[in-house]
């Protein structure tokens, strides 16, 4: 379920699903994405403010006007399930527990576990709700596969790893298990998802897209970020950056391509290029055989090099999305502990549209120690730069960061900020600026840049 409406596959799902059917099980999706009660459409939003363009030809969403609590219920009776999972992020939270809730007055006796990002980081808050019977904490795959194994063949499932169950009024907290070896994954299968998930725009064009994980984790460990909380939570389940072998990332993007006719793929990875030239020229060998289509990715400026941008380039990167995050040199390393120069970002980018590859800035406004000088410094390193689109974002402090700790520490915030509320308005109450001088540059963020 989901805050937003979704254009891509949510990949973490899809990998349970996947994972679930290739053991035998049967299951069922119920998505509240395209219900026209549900969500916001942010693209839209975004193309008001000038961080995406007009779509030439959009492929419209077709809203399901049908009440969901009944089309909740329907699917709940019809396929009477042993176990029911709801996957939530901070911003879905309140719509997970209002979903849990109804399900518990249909069929009280069906064990409800919840996963994700947030009970990954906030686990205690979310196992105190009387509506989930377990959460998971960190990846789901072989976890999920023993509970569903466990609930069929009426074993005790409160000892698996990664779980914390409640058994008879107590709370079992059971250890992170060790990771599933990502080459171990089935090909993701998305036959039980809306195909209306397979569209995307990018740079005002619609594709078939398909979203993949060649890696999970990431090298480096920003303030701001839950992967800097993961890589704790994961301490003792091995080496949290992880990549899948060439072989298998071009054998997973094989069938996507055929089986769903994939115009272009969206490369997942936190940091796309982190990684040796030898590793990145291997994948792109074997991409451009046999897959030899579009793609678009994410990563850090300082991992930008003559040589990989070379290769990049002629495996088929058509965007390259990369973080400025803040132009002030102080603010960058000390506050959010992205230690790159000026001059790193800078030849990033040039790097890039030398060798053709449309580049896409990425900024937050409203930090911890943000001025009107520091924001007017991340507009002049945005026009030094010269990115082909400037996207913009409110800082929000989510659960578990450390710049939440710290917004706390400083009364900042009160804790009980709605993360909805972050594509609207800026949370942080600083002494630095005030927040409708920060409303009024992200509004004008593009324009200024330009």
């Amino acid at each position: 379920m989901n805050g937003v409406r979704r254009r891509f596959f949510p990949i973490g799902l899809t990998m349970l699903s996947s994972e679930l059917t290739s053991n035998g099980h049967e299951v069922r999706i119920f998505d509240t994405s395209f219900y026209a009660q549900y969500g916001t459409d942010l693209d839209a939003k975004w193309r008001k403010f000038g961080f995406y363009k007009e779509i030439k030809k959009e492929v419209p969403l077709e809203m399901k006007t049908t009440d969901p609590v009944l089309d909740l219920e329907n699917v709940i009776r019809e396929f009477v399930p042993a176990l029911i999972g709801i996957s939530a992020l901070s911003i879905d939270f309140h719509l997970s527990k209002v979903v849990a809730r109804l399900i518990k007055k249909i069929s009280p006796e069906v064990p409800i576990i919840l996963g994700g990002i947030l009970p990954t980081v906030s686990p205690g808050e979310c196992i105190q709700e009387d509506c989930f019977d377990m959460i998971c904490v960190g990846e789901g795959e072989k976890a999920l596969v023993e509970l569903s194994k466990c609930i069929e063949s009426k074993e005790d499932y409160s000892n698996i790893n990664n779980l914390w169950v409640k058994n008879q009024g107590q709370i079992k907290k059971n250890l992170n298990g060790s990771f599933k070896t990502l080459d171990s994954l089935p090909v993701p299968d998305w036959d039980l998802f809306d195909p209306q998930h397979i569209w995307g725009p990018l740079y005002g064009q619609m594709y078939r897209v398909a979203p993949v994980e060649l890696s999970r984790g990431c090298p480096y460990r920003c303030t701001y970020c839950v992967n800097d909380v993961l890589r704790n939570v994961y301490s003792e389940s091995g080496k949290y950056h992880r990549r899948k072998a060439p072989e298998k990332a071009i054998c997973d993007m094989l069938y996507l391509k055929n089986k769903y006719d994939i115009e272009m793929f969206y490369i997942l990875d936190e940091t796309f290029m982190a990684v040796a030239k030898s590793e990145i020229k291997t994948l792109a060998e074997m991409y451009k055989q046999k897959i030899n289509i579009p793609f678009f990715a994410q990563t850090r400026p300082e991992t930008v090099t003559e040589e990989k941008a070379k290769i990049v380039a002629d495996m088929g990167c058509k965007v390259m999305s990369m973080g400025i995050e803040n132009g002030n040199d102080h603010i960058r390393k000390a506050v959010l502990n992205r230690k790159v120069s000026k001059e790193q970002i800078i030849s990033g980018f040039k790097i890039l549209k030398k060798y053709g590859i449309q580049t896409s800035s990425f900024n937050m406004l409203g930090v911890p120690g943000e001025t009107v000088d520091t924001i007017l410094e991340t507009i002049e390193l945005n026009k030094l730069c010269e990115p082909d689109s400037i996207g913009v974002a409110y800082f929000f402090p989510y659960k578990g960061t450390a710049l939440r700790e710290f917004a706390l520490k400083k009364n900042m915030i009160t804790g009980d900020e709605d993360p909805n509320l972050s594509h609207d308005v800026p949370v942080l109450k600083l002494p630095t600026i005030s927040q409708s001088e920060i409303v009024h540059y992200f509004v004008n963020f593009v324009e200024l840049c330009r």
